[in-house]
């Protein structure tokens, strides 16, 4: 095209007073519109503030076309930046800058920007009317833009490359679609019309209508999204205050475990029914891909997007620094200079300014794409997370009792399908796009580094991929460590756990020292391992680190040899670049590989899981109206009718394996021909041949001997077991069931919430209840009444107490039928009596409810309308009992010897077994009923001194060498790539001008180029410094590490074994054990990472800014403002991230504790029918943790972003003062490179350093709660300030002088001022009712408890003098519960190991226990399994008496020993105590008076005194003493 006919096209008038300046009319005109929308801005703004910010604006998208319309103004706002640089370009060009070039271009940016502005305003605000002035605006300029195009293409434009032909089309294009939008808008809804015809405003989403949801990513505008800017109001309340649960509001619906149970459910058993159940796990990963396969495959396409505009940096450098040669090159004289020269593509794309402006619009939008990408797949993460547990409760509740019992799975098996198995399918989730992303972008840069530097580039190839098998080795014996690191740990974890289970007994034997060596053990094989794994993940960093290194210097040294050019700055720092690129998909894929195998592990379990036996059939849905009515019931006590509100349970025939129908009115369940098993795989069924005829509204007994199968037969009836012939039948379908299973199951709840377990309060009721099952007592002495909680397990009730709650629950159901599974056993009599006469005698009978109980009280037996007698699994005898007695005159004499023994052998007027488990009978609670102390929870920055205590732990000296290692390290790696900057330098100079031009090492002569031995030598030497320097850091952190580890274990594990009682009491078992796993797993194996990370990635920021401060001082002018916003964004988002994090954790605890308690109740549950409401709450659990979860990694998206516009600000800075001190000085090609390489680089390091500021503060966290338990208060560990003889205590005399005790400092004393003397060698008995301090007293002897006042004497000496540990290894107790230690039964007599074998066989002998050891295969070796479990509770109470006869100590304290022994054992234990224990002091607590009836002493204690203290025959010749009373009501 010609001058003339460029100049007809750009300008067709001149001003008449200067004919030489030409003036354009269209682009003139052009300015109108975008006058207009700016006076329509500046109304708006004015109308705005004048009306005030409404104080709700739903940011949720109203109007049709809202993306596209966004999408097409943001491709607006792309084309004028275009334009303008164009404009610019064009005017430098041209002989006069001509400013309608370029200044339409800009008012049509800021006018494009007002525009997106108004509409979001309008929008947002539901405001549709002022639409119209948008639309007059799209016409207006639209139609000018379409003139412009006529016109170019009239002047014949359209054949040639000028980018403002192609500009103005696509603006053109984007005002018409933008005018499009707007009129459909307009038809649609017809908002100009008036509110006769207008339609009305849209309601907003379903989420959006409830004001507590607070997430709104999924309803802003594709800006908002992109940015998360609607985040800032919650971060800005985060950095104000510590945020709380309170803040975070609920998510959308989507997240919701409930919806997406349903939706994996669902697709699960579309897959199941489509391949079979022979593929659950082929059904899982379809099952992933319907739900959430499309949502993956769009953060796929933004993933593939980012990773590609990755590349754009380095084609930028090495387009610069061309630029940057080519700029030394003096221009032409026959360069002709046109009025107006318009831009082609190419000499627009090869311009350095415009490449870096392109640089920084691809970092912008490459970290807008993987932002977004990342935010994609973590939601759906937590969305298959939260629905994969959600839908392994439900099978758990579902599950059937034989997969539990039976062997196929353990409890930690299923609890790891929840935790572990969820949190791997997320975590795969999360690096799922690494599958396909890594190697592509390997495969691109491999690519562009041969088309950079030829052939030399495939040897770079070649020994990356020689490396490959190497990496891929290392990380499978990596994955293979860990998993045996998995065990080691387990092993720790569960001798820990039993010594914190066994922790008072520990104590009371002084064996803190035996017990935490064994741990200590555990943990060194442990940390071997660890440290095995460690050096194996410094072989894989270190090679991972070293292949780009080595690939660069292979590559560089090749590239002469191989082409005989010179290596230029351009291809050096290119090519650099692409190496840096290289790095992280050789980083990650080792990682993405152990996830996708763990991935692939724990889906197959799941699967595995989800298809295993199960009940036939359970209703999971919530509770609804009951369909049938209850008959009315009236009581003397007042007591009213309750409408039963609940669902009953409906066993139907799928239940039960028959099929329902309707039996006779006098029948409530029958059972016909039945035959059931616990398994079909059983060999030998548990129940044969049963033929049962329950009536209904009647009593009926189930007795006979232990492991007869009685409460198999109750299973059976239940459900519960598998049905291999017959059936079992009930009068309705709608007859439901309440249960009282025989091991009491209980909620870490108020006792009230444990009674009503979901059925609505009827006061009248509930205190019919209370009083039938005489808990009024046990209400008045609670702290808190029936608002007390219920500790873990009802760790804070005694047996008894446990078991009325239960059978409470039972009472106040209001189910047709209620089995009791032997409630009484647990009970005194006076109690059980009160029980059964007021309560299954009283309230069940008056009601007409049918009753089936198990029980041993046989002289409960002529009470009962139908007698089962169980034997061998099959049912002896039924019938009344005088047709019993008619059928079996032997049985029934039998029976009749029973009665006279159980009436005979009445215990005293006290609860038996009333002792809090594992507490003191007389602790006191808080006031307020609550008895577990609040975890501790810091808020705030984490204190410096947190830091120290892992640098002290570490070693000091080793952590300031390993910081100098990394100084060392980055300086080698600086130095070196200043070293390739002066090489490339030189090969530049000599390649393009002989300018002298300046380099880092001066302007000095350089070495023949072609002679690369030089500077081969010298990049070699810093790369070798680089290599060898990341091998010595890494060893440096790893040995940090594992010392750290070390100590900060081993000094917690000190403290606690040496923590008081009262700790152990206050503290949930699982709190102290968390520390011990998940916060030790923390400091094991994260916290120095992040560390390094830390370290490393402030090290590589300062390099980046110091390298580009000193190749360009101007830099530093908008550097250090960008910095310091830096700085004050991360400590910005820190406060908000440090307590989301706190939030998390505490969030998770919740979700693991519901689950393993529901996991000890299924029969309950499913018998009460609860499973909806139990799923329900464990649901909101979900949704607890999932909303921290989110809200979490949605902050770290909203900081991923601001960071990496931060840094993609800081490259443009540095392109911009490195290109301009290029330019308009002297500065060398290859500075330029480098300086662009390091502040590429930035914006990862910085998102990476604030990342793992926030992470190692987060992991701080852990060793804030370890190092908390490392001050824990601990017992006096004062040395023995008396002289002790040898033989002490000689005598066993023991002396109390005006004792007063208490179990903390803040509780009242539970003993009062008691003074009292035992003589050597007598036999003591205590006694006396509930809360009384018999225990108290014993536990004093062993100071476990605060004696505040008085004195205790043994054989004269005060035992406050004596160490703890020297005092309690000269006593010796046998405590009511026994303890049995997992290990072998001479380890569990004697752990010191100091006893002979005779001495061991002669103690079983005495504890009547020898033949039992003899008869088992390895004697004294065999194996005791955890809590002794393969024993009877009376075997293990006689080796506790068999432990205490091998200790030979003058003292011994029997703890109500004897309390849950039969008649038969107990009769031995007192033989065996009489004859064994003959000159020794035995303290008694009394269980069953009958046994301390012949001790020479009693002491009878009430409230916390001494009531009474003489002989027994003194007390009893007194009729009016307590202890004759006590004697008399037995």
């Amino acid at each position: 095209m010609d001058n003339h006919l460029l100049q007809s096209l750009t300008c067709n008038f001149s001003s008449k007073n200067s004919p030489n300046h030409p003036t354009c009319l269209p682009e003139m005109l052009s300015c109108v519109p975008h006058a207009y929308i700016a006076l329509v801005a500046m109304v708006t703004g004015i109308a705005y503030c004048c009306r005030g910010r409404s104080d709700c604006v739903t940011p949720w998208s109203h109007y049709s076309g809202h993306t596209p319309r966004w999408l097409l103004s943001l491709l607006l706002l792309l084309c004028y930046m275009c334009s303008i640089g164009e404009g610019a370009i064009s005017a430098s060009n041209s002989e006069q800058p001509w400013p309608y070039l370029y200044v339409p271009s800009i008012l049509g940016l800021v006018a494009t920007l007002l525009s997106i502005v108004l509409y979001n305003t309008w929008e947002t605000g539901n405001y549709r009317v002022p639409l119209l002035s948008l639309l007059v605006y799209w016409l207006g300029i639209g139609g000018l833009q379409g003139w412009n195009v006529w016109r170019m293409v009239h002047a014949g434009f359209a054949g040639d490359l000028y980018l403002r032909f192609y500009i103005t089309i696509l603006i053109a294009v984007a005002y018409v679609l933008l005018l499009g939008i707007e009129l459909y808008l307009l038809l649609t809804k017809r908002y100009c019309c008036g509110s006769c015809c207008a339609v009305p405003p849209s309601l907003p989403p379903y989420d959006l209508q409830d004001r507590d949801m607070t997430f709104y990513q999924p309803f802003v505008n594709p800006v908002s999204m992109v940015t998360y800017w609607w985040l800032n109001g919650f971060l800005q309340l985060g950095y104000k205050r510590p945020l709380e649960m309170s803040d975070l509001g609920k998510l959308p619906k989507e997240h919701h475990a409930a919806v997406n149970h349903k939706l994996l459910g669902q697709a699960f058993n579309k897959h199941m029914n489509k391949w079979t159940t022979a593929h659950p796990a082929r059904s899982l990963w379809a099952s992933y891909i319907t739900v959430y396969g499309w949502r993956f495959f769009l953060g796929c396409l933004f993933q593939f997007v980012g990773s590609l505009l990755s590349f754009v940096g380095p084609i930028c450098i090495d387009r610069i620094v061309q630029y940057v040669e080519l700029s030394h090159v003096p221009p032409s004289n026959t360069t002709v200079i046109q009025e107006v020269s318009l831009v082609t593509f190419d000499t627009f794309i090869q311009n350095g300014f415009v490449l870096t402006v392109v640089l920084l619009v691809a970092l912008v939008t490459k970290a807008c794409c993987l932002h977004m990408a990342y935010y994609i797949v973590m939601r759906e993460g937590i969305n298959a997370k939260t629905g994969l547990q959600a839908m392994v409760y439900e099978k758990t509740l579902r599950l059937s009792s034989a997969a539990l019992t039976g062997g196929t799975m353990t409890t930690g098996e299923v609890i790891n399908h929840l935790s572990i198995d969820a949190g791997n399918i997320m975590d795969f989730f999360f690096f799922i796009f690494y599958l396909w992303s890594a190697p592509i972008t390997l495969v691109v840069a491999m690519v562009l580094l041969y088309l950079s530097l030829g052939e030399a580039a495939l040897a770079g190839a070649g020994l990356m991929i020689v490396m490959a098998p190497v990496q891929w080795y290392l990380a499978m014996k990596m994955g293979r460590l860990q998993k045996e690191t998995l065990e080691q740990t387990d092993q720790r974890i569960k001798k820990s756990n039993e010594m914190l289970q066994a922790m008072k007994l520990i104590k009371l034997y002084a064996w803190e020292d035996i017990f935490s060596d064994m741990v200590q053990g555990a943990r060194r094989k442990e940390l071997k391992v660890l440290l095995k794994g460690a050096l194996y993940g410094i072989c894989v960093t270190f090679i991972t680190r070293a292949t780009p290194i080595l690939t660069t210097l292979l590559t560089f040294s090749l590239y002469t040899l191989i082409t005989d050019e010179p290596l230029t700055a351009g291809k050096a720092f290119s090519s650099l670049a692409l190496f840096n690129i290289l790095e992280g998909p050789l980083m990650v894929l080792p990682m993405v590989t152990r996830v996708t195998v763990n991935a692939v592990v724990s889906n197959r379990r799941l699967g595995k899981y989800f298809v295993a036996p199960e009940v036939d059939s359970t209703d999971l849905e919530p509770r609804g109206e009951s369909s049938y009515t209850r008959r009315e019931l009236s009581f003397e006590n007042g007591f009213s009718s309750l409408e039963d509100q609940r669902n009953p349970l409906v066993i139907n025939a799928s239940l039960l394996g028959s099929e329902t129908f309707e039996l006779n009115d006098n029948t409530a369940i029958q059972v016909e021909d039945g035959t059931f098993a616990w398994d079909l795989e059983s060999k030998q069924p548990i129940l044969t041949n049963l033929h049962i005829t329950i009536p209904k509204g009647k009593l009926t007994f189930i007795v006979g001997s232990v492991g007869s199968g009685k409460s198999s037969l109750l299973n059976a009836i239940l459900g519960e077991m598998t049905t291999i012939t017959g059936s079992v039948r009930f009068a309705s379908a709608q007859d439901s069931i309440a249960y009282a299973a025989q091991k009491p199951w209980l909620l870490n709840a108020s006792l009230k919430d444990n009674i009503l377990f979901g059925s609505p309060m009827d006061r009248g009721r509930y205190s019919a209840v209370i009083s039938a099952c005489a808990l009024q007592p046990d209400l008045d002495i609670l702290p808190a009444g029936e608002e007390t909680e219920i500790g873990e397990k009802g760790i804070n009730l005694s047996g008894g107490q446990k078991q009325r709650v239960s059978v409470a629950r039972a009472l106040y159901s209001t189910a047709e039928i209620v089995i009791l599974d032997d409630p009484l056993s647990a009970l005194d009599v006076h109690v059980g009596t009160q029980l059964f006469e007021e309560g299954i005698m009283g309230l069940l009978a008056a009601e007409g409810r049918t009753v089936v109980l198990v029980t041993h009280k046989l002289q409960l037996l002529p009470q009962a309308d139908l007698i089962l007698v169980m034997k061998e699994g099959k049912v002896a005898h039924q019938g009344t009992l005088q047709e019993i007695s008619l059928a079996s005159p032997h049985l029934f004499e039998q029976w009749k010897d029973e009665w006279d023994e159980q009436e005979e052998e009445e215990e005293e007027d006290t609860k038996k077994d009333e002792k809090k488990d594992k507490k003191d009978e007389d602790e006191k609670e808080t006031k307020d009923g609550k008895l577990m102390t609040q975890e501790e929870r810091e808020t705030g920055m984490v204190k410096v001194k947190v830091y120290f205590t892992y640098a002290y732990a570490g070693g000091i000296l080793l952590v300031i060498a390993a910081m100098l290692a990394q100084v060392t390290l980055r300086g080698f790696a600086v130095a070196r790539d200043f070293w390739l900057s002066d090489w490339s330098s030189a090969a530049s100079s000599q390649n393009g001008s002989q300018l002298e031009i300046s380099s880092m090492f001066g302007e000095i002569e350089h070495p023949n180029v072609t002679d690369v031995e030089y500077y081969l030598i010298g990049y070699a030497s810093l790369s070798g410094g680089v290599i060898l320097m990341t091998l010595v850091g890494a060893l440096l952190f790893v040995y940090v590490s594992y010392q750290a580890a070390k100590n900060l274990h081993r000094g917690m594990l000190d403290n606690i074994v040496r923590a008081p009682m009262r700790f152990f009491d206050t503290t949930p078992l699982g709190r102290i054990i968390n520390r011990f796993s998940s916060d030790t797993q923390i400091i094991d194996q994260k916290i120095s990472p992040s560390i390094m990370s830390v370290v490393s990635g402030t090290l590589q920021c300062l390099a980046a800014v110091v390298v580009n401060a000193v190749v360009t001082p101007w830099f530093l002018i908008p550097a250090l403002p960008i910095i310091g916003f830096y700085f004050f964004m991360q400590k910005y988002f820190r406060a908000s991230s440090r307590e989301l994090q706190r939030l998390e954790s505490i969030s998770k605890s919740p979700v693991l504790a519901s689950f393993t308690e529901v996991l000890g109740g299924l029969q309950t549950v499913r018998s009460y029918k609860e499973q909806g409401r139990f799923s329900q709450q464990f649901q909101g659990n979900l949704d607890s943790t999932a909303r921290t979860f989110m809200w979490l990694n949605t902050a770290n998206r909203w900081l991923g972003v601001r960071l990496d516009l931060i840094g993609s600000v800081i490259v443009f800075a540095a392109a911009l003062s490195s290109l301009l001190a290029a330019v308009l000085g002297n500065l060398a090609p290859g500075l330029v490179g480098l300086s662009l390489t390091y502040a590429l680089s930035v914006s990862g390091y910085l998102n990476w350093l604030v990342r793992s500021l926030a992470d190692v503060e987060m992991k701080m966290n852990a060793l804030e709660r370890v190092k908390h338990y490392t001050e824990v208060q601990t017992e006096p560990r004062e040395d023995t300030t008396v002289a002790l003889p040898p033989t002490w205590p000689s005598r066993g005399e023991v002396r109390v002088s005006g004792l007063s005790t208490r179990y903390a400092a803040d509780l009242e004393p539970v003993l009062m001022n008691v003074s009292v003397v035992f003589k050597g060698g007598e036999k003591v008995g205590i006694c006396g009712r509930t809360g009384s301090g018999k225990s108290s007293l014993t536990l004093s002897l062993f100071r476990m408890i605060d004696n505040f006042a008085g004195k205790i004497y043994i054989d004269d000496v005060d035992i406050s003098k004596i160490g703890l540990h020297a005092l309690r290894s000269k006593l010796s107790i046998i405590p009511q519960d026994p303890v049995l230690f997992a290990g072998t039964i001479r380890f569990n007599l004697d752990p010191l190991d100091s006893r002979s074998d005779q001495e061991l066989w002669d103690a079983l002998a005495a504890a009547q226990l020898k033949g039992v050891v003899s008869d088992l295969p390895e004697g004294l070796d065999s194996v005791v399994s955890e809590g002794g479990e393969n024993f009877s509770v009376g075997q293990r109470q006689l080796f506790c008496l068999a432990r205490a006869f091998l200790r030979k100590t003058k003292v011994l304290i029997m703890d109500e020993a004897t309390a849950s022994l039969d008649l038969e054992t107990d009769s031995v234990l007192q033989t065996a105590v009489t004859t064994a224990f003959a000159d020794r002091t035995v303290i008694t607590i009394a269980h069953r008076l009958s046994t301390i009836l012949d001790y020479d002493h009693i002491l009878v204690l009430k409230d916390g005194r001494v009531m009474e203290n003489g002989s027994p025959q003194e007390l009893l010749d007194d009729t009016n003493s307590l202890f004759s009373a006590l004697v008399k009501g037995s």
